[in-house]
């Protein structure tokens, strides 16, 4: 496995942060990055490559210390979940280069299983966007995205790091660019024994060990000013050892093996546009139920096409519309499902418009079909009012869906093929401030979902999935970041608040692993070749039990981590550091039963050529 994926190898903040930009309407741009210029009325925070090197190279740490989102993660490495605005995993859609990566066989993302390392940025947008985005965009959509510039030359990076717990994280990375091709190709290994000696216990961390191998290839050309293909792929390996309390426990295993791949032809010349992808997903999983009977296993395959054909006009000055048509084919075979299919056609409707020089409002609206079930109408309108220069307010309607997965439907002696996509509809509006070195968000919503599917126990002891409860999350985001220099000494102050009321409407009951406060704040300290910073994330109380019983509820706790480095520049740049997570040595539990590690530390090496 690894040998072929090495021969691919070779062979190829602040919160409220951005204001919607307006160049769209005086040039029209398809890449994926045009969700920054298609979400009117919504929040979105944007990580670049740099920032997203300073943390673990799973995604999960840096949508953690970055965003509003709560991570469910089942000890440091293991399987991690988010609760976006209070909605479920299944309910945060992650797209790849603008392809929903979403599992074919749970509907979600493992965000320790994506490595974050190889991307030029990453955006995260809360609320709606199932009309643009498709099945899971309710709560919010993650988009991991690859800019290739033209132009640039040659450019080598190496990123080291030695860590607590037997932790080895190297990366590779190579791009070049001329006036007509550009190419990107690089990898990230990070191996653990992961053997952390619980706090308070003389117990340890057994039976955790996890490598990940992540590759990388993208590359475009430029037939002229007006034709572009580009070219996508990527390769992911992993395995982690499941944790177990006592030695006495069954060890266990799970592997993941993950390919994508895309196409896409661009065509831009004064007011029309076009873009045609075609992408191929497959994602296969391997559980060992014990280790020392290695043919005692389940399995899983899923594979996908995915092609979209979509069209942009500008009719007059200040109007924009689009219209896109999307097909995907999912198969899925494996243990729990013997052979299972799933083709999805979907048509939307964009349009853009600035009624002002101050005020812009987007609409869009999606058709989807599939035989499974009905599928419903969505929509989305947003609009983006500058009151001054320091003041603005935006606001978003819409209404989203997720559609039910494999396992859903097709889980053998459980599967329901009468179950109805999930449907919420919701409202949020911001307010946002700018003025020298201040920013200031603050950004408010109302979000219900209908017909949300539950594993319920059915007969004897068998589970089965039903459309059941509503469900109702509503809460306020607040964002604030202050910049300034003293002398030689830059400052830089950044700070994200979430209050989440998750309610199950007919128990009125809270919903579990939901915290109703999370925190983050973020000191960057900058004086000559040195760079001190220091993070923290409070997180509030979360129930573990549908019955919020308090006896199981897990407490609140703060989290902080900070780092040195030393940069160096001459022919090359290289920088030389240290970091400490959990540098108050909390006790803490994400997940019951699942303890995370104590004060651990960290040393790395970046060189750029």
């Amino acid at each position: 496995m690894r040998q072929n994926l090495f021969l691919i190898l070779l062979l190829f903040l602040g919160y409220a942060g951005q204001a919607q930009k307006r160049e769209l309407l005086d040039s029209v741009v398809l890449k994926a990055s045009n969700i920054r210029t298609q979400s009117v009325g919504q929040n979105i925070v944007e990580i670049k490559g740099n920032e997203i090197k300073k943390y673990r190279p799973q995604l999960t740490d840096v949508l953690n210390f970055e965003t509003p989102i709560f991570f469910k993660e089942n000890g440091l490495g293991m399987v991690s979940s988010p609760s976006f605005r209070g909605t479920t995993a299944q309910q945060t859609a992650v797209l790849w280069n603008g392809i929903n990566v979403n599992s074919t066989f749970l509907g979600q993302v493992d965000f320790n299983t994506l490595s974050a390392h190889g991307y030029s940025d990453i955006l995260v947008r809360s609320g709606g966007g199932s009309a643009q985005l498709g099945s899971g965009a309710i709560g919010g959509s993650v988009l991991l995205q690859n800019q290739l510039d033209f132009d640039k030359g040659h450019q080598f990076s190496l990123n080291s790091a030695l860590g607590s717990f037997t932790t080895f994280n190297q990366s590779l990375d190579y791009q070049w660019s001329n006036q007509k091709f550009s190419v990107q190709v690089g990898g990230n290994y990070v191996r653990s024994e992961n053997d952390y000696p619980f706090l308070n216990s003389n117990a340890k961390n057994e039976n955790a060990a996890f490598n990940h191998l992540n590759l990388y290839l993208n590359a475009s050309v430029k037939l002229n000013n007006f034709h572009e293909f580009t070219f996508y792929a990527n390769a992911f390996d992993s395995e982690r050892h499941f944790p177990i309390l006592e030695s006495t426990q069954i060890r266990t295993k799970y592997q993941d093996e993950n390919y994508k791949s895309q196409i896409a032809w661009e065509y831009v010349k004064g007011k029309w546009s076009a873009k045609a992808r075609g992408a191929y997903l497959q994602e296969k999983y391997t559980y060992f139920q014990n280790i020392e009977r290695p043919n005692l296993k389940d399995h899983g395959t899923a594979k996908s096409l995915v092609s979209i054909l979509q069209t942009g006009f500008k009719p007059i000055k200040n109007l924009y519309t689009e219209v896109r048509l999307n097909l995907r084919k999912d198969w899925a075979e494996g243990t729990a499902i013997s052979a299972a299919s799933r083709q999805i056609s979907k048509a939307h409707l964009f349009l853009k418009q600035h009624l002002t020089a101050n005020w812009i409002y987007q609409a869009q609206v999606s058709l989807q079909h599939t035989e499974d079930f009905n599928m419903p109408i969505l929509y989305q309108i947003g609009t983006d009012f500058q009151l001054n220069k320091n003041h603005s307010l935006k606001a978003s309607f819409s209404k989203n869906y997720r559609i039910p997965t494999f396992n859903d439907l097709f889980w053998p002696g459980a599967g329901n093929l009468d179950l109805k996509p999930e449907t919420s509809r919701q409202f949020e509006a911001s307010y946002s401030f700018k003025h020298k070195r201040w920013q200031f968000g603050l950004t408010g919503y109302n979000i219900k979902i209908s017909d949300m599917i539950r594993w319920l126990p059915a007969e004897a002891s068998i589970w089965k999935p039903i459309n059941t409860h509503k469900v109702r999350t509503r809460g306020i985001e607040g964002n604030a970041a202050y910049k300034t220099t003293f002398k030689k000494l830059d400052v830089q102050v950044k700070s994200i608040y979430a209050f989440t009321d998750a309610t199950n409407l007919v128990t009125r009951n809270t919903l579990i692993y939901v915290p109703k406060h999370k925190l983050t704040a973020k000191l960057d300290l900058i004086y000559k070749n040195w760079n001190f910073i220091a993070q923290t994330i409070y997180t509030g109380k979360v129930y573990t039990q549908t019955n919020n019983n308090e006896k199981t509820a897990l407490k609140a706790y703060p989290i902080i981590q900070t780092s040195l480095s030393y940069t160096y520049s001459n022919t090359f740049n290289w920088e030389l550091g240290a970091r400490v997570r959990n540098l108050s040595n909390e006790n803490y539990f994400v997940v019951n039963y699942k303890p995370m590690p104590g004060r651990n530390f960290e040393l790395f090496f970046n060189l750029i050529l």
